[in-house]
């Protein structure tokens, strides 16, 4: 299992649960760059980071299915 991108920095231990396909160019119609992997807490960040600079989401996916509770 892949675990979050923010570990890099030694900042995040969590497991990933979210894949973010990174491109270069115009969007999604770029050239795929890399996949980036993060956790729960990281996505939401990242997701809204993206959001307020960019206007748009950025493209992600689950790649584990939330617990049920």
């Amino acid at each position: 299992m892949e675990t979050c991108g923010a570990s890099a920095r030694g900042v995040c231990t969590q497991p990933a649960t979210w894949k973010q396909d990174v491109y270069s160019g115009a969007g999604d119609r770029g050239r795929l760059i890399y996949h980036a992997y993060w956790c729960d807490e990281h996505a939401a960040l990242i997701t809204e980071k993206r959001r307020v600079e960019w206007g748009t989401p950025p493209k992600m996916v689950q790649i584990v299915a939330p617990e049920a509770e």
